[in-house]
């Protein structure tokens, strides 16, 4: 419960930092900018994520984690692996310009944030394996802090898409920095054969996850980019970047905590990992679920209120983007468990499902509803991705199938609250806009 609450508060002052940031950068940049770095950053994060070999997820759960030559040997990898990145995206840079229509040049400094995180220490690992969840929710504040800083400074000063790019990049050499003043932060090249095959041995369940993962994320972002104006794409962009702060809460929650506590217990009976598990579980999920059947009623209001009107077009977005992420959510919990138990397989599994649904849903709602229809596929994506996960819950004997049901009614029952409280007192409801 120590390790829950220090991850939600830092959580909760990470969002409060990025939505600050996220608002005044409204004021300062144009809709078009906020598309064009969609498209750039989820470019970046796709080539990242399509070489995923789960170099933490490696360290936490392989029993030499703690070992200096398997340490070094991932660090090794590590490295290896951002080079690449690096020159993949830089000379893939000219085509993906004139797909999107964006300067080539802007990908190609985009890439040099790869190289460098490549070569960040692997000591903020070591935190998550030994639970040290004051120190590395920290860490992680920290650098959000500053990140906001440099973004909001650099636009202030220029609000272009080059002062946007440059503060990720400063953004990434000061986390790197900072992970060299973490304990046991010093890495030196290796390559013990027996750690490099059981990291890239565990890491292909992992990489495939992270690239389905990916394609889950980004799918609608790249398939819209060519689909609507760059606007109209950063309105929506706004829209899901509000909607998918309760699903990454609780994703840093499963990979923070649930990830790290299985994976400590995994030799011990199923029944008893999930006794101790549940209670924490159920009233993580009463919170969020209370707080999300809110947001979805009332989040409108918030997007007319903070964003200017050339943003409040996301106001009748953002309702059932919100109302989608509740599957988004129990699937992280879940999925975190499985990869405790070092079943990585069924997380995979339930993002081949969804990405099949956006790969075939999004153009046909796309077609038959215009942009309401694409969002209505997004939401109910990961209500399909539960199912396999699911399986996998039961196989290991680890479901909590019975509590996401009865906190999933819970959810739906305040909002409907919460709706007829609105119009009751003659404001409509939130889904007005999306309906009309």
């Amino acid at each position: 419960m120590r390790g829950a609450f220090w991850t939600i508060g830092a959580y909760g002052a990470s969002v409060g930092l990025r939505f600050g940031s996220n608002v005044l950068l409204s004021r300062l940049v144009v809709p078009e900018i906020f598309g064009i770095m969609l498209i750039i950053n989820t470019l970046r994060n796709g080539i990242e994520l399509i070489s995923d070999v789960g170099i933490g997820q490696n360290i936490v759960h392989n029993p030499q984690g703690e070992a200096k030559s398997f340490r070094d040997t991932a660090w090794t990898i590590q490295i290896l692996r951002g080079a690449l990145l690096f020159s993949a995206l830089f000379l893939a840079a000219a085509p993906l310009g004139q797909l999107y229509q964006l300067p080539a040049s802007a990908i190609e400094l985009s890439a040099l944030a790869l190289a460098i995180m490549g070569g960040a220490s692997v000591s903020v690992y070591l935190l998550q394996r030994r639970l040290q969840f004051v120190r590395l929710n920290l860490f992680d504040l920290g650098v959000d802090f500053v990140g906001a800083l440099l973004v909001i400074g650099l636009a202030f000063y220029s609000p272009t898409i080059w002062s946007l790019i440059a503060a990720n990049i400063l953004t990434a050499v000061f986390r790197t920095g900072m992970t060299y003043l973490l304990p046991e932060a010093r890495n030196w090249l290796a390559w013990d054969r027996v750690h490099a095959r059981q990291i890239l041995s565990f890491g292909k369940w992992i990489y495939l996850s992270s690239l389905l993962a990916f394609l889950c994320a980004s799918f609608d972002k790249l398939y819209l980019g060519q689909s609507i104006p760059l606007a109209l794409l950063g309105i929506y962009g706004l829209a899901r970047n509000v909607a998918e702060l309760p699903a990454a809460l609780f994703s840093r929650l499963g990979h923070s905590l649930v990830f790290p506590v299985i994976a400590a217990q995994q030799s011990q009976p199923r029944h008893e990992m999930r006794a101790r598990l549940s209670p924490l579980r159920l009233k993580l999920l009463l919170v969020c679920a209370a707080c999300l059947a809110f947001g979805i009623a009332f989040g409108d209001f918030a997007i007319r209120i903070i964003y200017d009107s050339r943003y409040h077009a996301a106001g009748w977005m953002l309702p059932v983007m919100l109302a989608g992420v509740w599957g988004a959510i129990l699937c992280s919990m879940n999925e975190y468990a499985l990869m405790g138990l070092g079943k990585p397989l069924y997380g995979a599994a339930g993002n081949l499902v969804k990405l099949l649904s956006l790969a075939i849903g999004i153009p046909v709602g796309l077609q038959m509803a215009g942009l309401s229809g694409a969002i209505l596929v997004v939401a109910l994506s990961d209500s399909l991705r539960y199912l396999p996960v699911l399986i996998g819950q039961r196989r290991e004997q680890v479901s909590f199938l019975r509590q996401d049901l009865a906190v999933s009614l819970f959810m739906f029952t305040l909002l409907g609250l919460f709706t007829l409280l609105r119009a009751w007192a003659g404001y409509g409801t939130a889904f007005d806009g999306f309906l009309s």
